[in-house]
């Protein structure tokens, strides 16, 4: 039978009604068109959920994608793109401030901040729409609202001109995100307190900016406001800033942070915060009162599954509210997947991507399984961060018998060219086996070095291996092969103690 639209009709059996209303029995039947049955539904449209439906529709199945806001997810729209364009605009500037030391004259330097919105709009535009048609191509259905479970494998998308729609899957893969966490006691109003979205779309620059939270989005923002002649304090309530670095690149940032005029307080707590038509006022757990123009909350997330509709299903959910899942991605109902931020792993884009594919994989049949022993992190402050691997606490604390080298980035010749000569390399190696245990790295481009340590790691690579593979010259990658060296002291451009 075929419908107005001329659809085939599915019906679910159950006993003939006599029903008054064609309401009531469009309730009783559950009619369902053809073109709302897919083999995989994925509920967001960020990195785990954009690319598991790519992945998906690569294995051949029939995918629909269901998005309540905009492509992209916050990646894309409210934290690495963005932030990494007005990080950009953040590097030139400085570079252009150091002009006279590379024989320029530039003077009259301004900043138009509304230019550097403008630029980073564009750049995230562009990413959406290269996404819609990535979507487009592999024939993948897009659809916009707010998903509900209704049954483990029926939801309701409710469409923003009141329209819900029915959409049934064979398997679901929910990744729906996390959004910043609501703090007790704190009222981002978008005007003097900001979060680290909200920030991201502010007009004009403060004269002064107070941080609270000093991990990986707070020293970016540190980073890009000081650079703008913002006057930036940071708060962490931890001994470092960056605390699940190792201790070395940690105090190396710190060091950097205040040769630029940021203001860093570690070890604080904060106690209250004041807002008056003039400043905010924080007052630190020592008694220090801090007054900016503004203030950014960069510390805690909290997972975007209100309204989801999960209390109708049997799924698992963690005392954090985020959804448990098993090494194939999969939660604790059958057929129905997790990936990305809302699982509480590690709450990275890319390893979201990475989870996307083993739940799409998982979802059509396969057998993959994910693997989280190997994940590099980058923090793109100047100097940038790129950490892989055991950190030399962790080390001791497994008992592991280890050998340190490093190596400063101030001995490489093409640090010097660039005049970026701040920062370091650290190596963990097992002194039994010489195997690379972790690499650790501040300095130009350690965002991108850190990638051939990654593989090294990956590889089961010796420090003598990477010490011996030979490195074009002058390039900032050399500083693996030299900290590679010092690990068994052999480091060419390194003075002996």
């Amino acid at each position: 039978m075929k419908n107005l639209f001329g659809f085939k009709e599915l019906h679910i059996k159950s006993e003939k009604k006599e029903s008054s209303s064609p309401s009531e029995t469009s309730l009783e039947r559950h009619v369902m068109s053809e073109a709302n049955l897919f083999d995989i539904v994925i509920l967001g449209a960020g990195p785990a959920g954009y690319i598991a439906a790519i992945k998906a529709a690569q294995l051949k199945k029939k995918v629909c994608i269901i998005e309540k806001n905009k492509i992209g997810g916050t990646c894309l729209n409210r934290g690495c793109i963005p932030t990494k364009a007005i990080i950009a605009s953040a590097n030139l500037f400085n570079s252009i401030k150091r002009a006279s030391d590379f024989g320029i004259d530039a003077e009259n330097i301004n900043i138009n901040f509304s230019a550097i919105q403008e630029r980073k709009k564009k750049i995230v535009d562009g990413g959406i729409n290269g996404i819609k048609s990535l979507l487009k191509n592999y024939n993948i259905k897009l659809e916009y609202g707010t998903a509900e479970l209704k049954e483990p494998f029926l939801i309701e998308n409710h469409k923003e001109n009141g329209y819900t729609e029915k959409i049934k899957g064979n398997n679901i893969i929910i990744s729906v995100g996390s959004c910043p966490a609501d703090i007790k006691g704190i009222h981002v109003d978008n005007e003097y307190i900001f979060d680290s979205d909200s920030i991201l779309d502010i007009k004009n620059l403060p004269d002064s900016l107070t941080i609270i939270g000093g991990g990986a989005v707070g020293c970016e923002f540190a980073h890009i406001f000081s650079s703008f002649d913002v006057k930036v304090s940071i708060v962490e309530q931890l001994s470092h800033l960056m605390p699940t670095e190792d201790e070395d690149i940690s105090s190396t940032l710190e060091r950097e942070f205040k040769k630029k005029g940021i203001k860093v307080y570690t070890n604080k707590k904060v106690d209250t915060i004041l807002k008056d038509d003039a400043n905010v006022k924080v007052t630190l757990s020592d008694g220090n009162e801090l007054k900016s123009d503004k203030l950014l909350i960069a510390a805690g997330r909290r997972f975007n599954t209100s309204g989801l509709g999960i209390e109708k299903t049997e799924i698992k959910i963690g005392k954090r509210g985020n959804i448990l899942v098993n090494d194939r991605m999969e939660s604790s109902v059958s057929g129905i997947y997790a990936a990305g931020d809302v699982t509480g792993n590690a709450m990275l884009a890319y390893v979201a991507s990475r989870e996307g594919i083993v739940a799409a994989e998982n979802a059509a049949g396969g057998k993959e399984k994910m693997d989280y022993s190997l994940i590099p992190s980058t923090v793109f402050t100047e100097p940038n961060i790129g950490c892989a691997g055991l950190k030399e606490r962790e080390a001791k604390e497994k008992g592991i018998k280890i050998n340190v080298g490093s190596f400063q980035f101030r001995s490489l010749g093409r640090a010097h060219t660039s005049g970026e000569i701040s920062g370091m390399v650290k190596f963990i190696s097992d002194a039994n086996t010489d195997k690379i245990l972790g690499v650790h790295i501040i300095g130009a481009h350690a965002s991108e070095i850190i990638h051939e340590a990654v593989i090294a790691i990956k590889m089961g690579m010796k420090s003598r291996e990477l010490e011996d593979t030979i490195h074009s010259h002058p390039v900032y990658s050399e500083v693996l092969m030299e900290g590679a060296a010092d690990v068994n002291k052999r480091a060419i451009h390194k003075y002996r103690d």
